[in-house]
């Protein structure tokens, strides 16, 4: 796998794997119990229909490993293709967890202190408005860094070598002001984790999904784990629709 990032943004397209409960409803006494496989598929048939998904993996986590997995729906609903286990599906946010995992890691390492001012490690970070020099790094986990929210453009597009979205960022908050003091309240913020991205580049001193791929998703094993930049079979992502109703694909970025 190449460990290439041109994206440049933990907002990634990864392999889904979804913990389902195995809770079922109440069975009549005369029917015979479902085996663990069975009771697996139909929870994962009762996620789809509440969500309208077209398609669903899931596995079973127990004891500290997966103990069974599987899949349910189609690939698509107009080509005659098969849904396979190594379908992919993105996440999206989902991908804020790698972001943590790895500012994490280096707090671990005590590379990051979370109390400390973002400005210690991206001193180039500048707003139009004092108060930028109160957030933390914790602040750009929690969302509560009073951060406008998300100034990022063609962030999600695959095989795209335009890196604006992150590297244009540090430019973009310049001329912003905050929408409230640091840490008064959580509110949703990609930007704060496009930041907390480059802290943790100025603080290793590699690429953010060259790390992320050496710390995380190949000791993980994690070999079927992209980014939208990275280089992939864009044909393995699983088919997505606006509603359950409609037939038309949405476009794949």
């Amino acid at each position: 796998m190449k460990k290439t990032w041109k994206g440049r943004l933990a907002a990634a397209a990864l392999s889904l794997s979804l913990s389902l409960s195995l809770a079922v409803p109440a069975l009549a006494e005369d029917t015979a119990p479902l085996t663990r496989e069975e009771s697996a598929a139909q929870a994962a048939g009762y996620a789809m229909q509440y969500g309208g998904a077209a398609s669903v993996q899931y596995a079973v986590w127990q004891d500290g490993k997966i103990t069974l997995a599987g899949h349910s729906g189609v690939y698509s609903k107009t080509e005659n293709r098969v849904l396979l286990d190594t379908d992919l599906y993105g996440i999206g946010s989902v991908s804020k967890i790698y972001t943590t995992v790895a500012v994490m890691q280096l707090v671990e390492k005590g590379r990051i202190q979370l109390d400390a001012p973002v400005t210690r490690y991206l001193p180039q970070f500048k707003m139009a408005d004092a108060r930028y020099k109160q957030i933390t790094v914790r602040m750009l986990l929690n969302h509560s860094s009073g951060l406008m929210g998300t100034s990022q453009a063609d962030a999600f597009l695959f095989d795209d070598t335009d890196r604006s979205a992150t590297e244009d960022l540090l430019e973009r908050l310049s001329t912003q002001r905050l929408k409230a003091d640091p840490g008064a309240y959580c509110v949703y913020s990609n930007d704060g984790y496009t930041l907390a991205q480059l802290v943790v580049e100025a603080v290793s001193g590699m690429d953010f999904m060259d790390y992320l791929h050496a710390a995380i998703l190949d000791p993980a094993g994690l070999t079927n784990t992209y980014a939208p930049g990275d280089d992939f079979d864009t044909g393995l992502l699983a088919r997505t629709y606006a509603s359950a109703e409609d037939t038309r694909a949405l476009p794949q970025d």
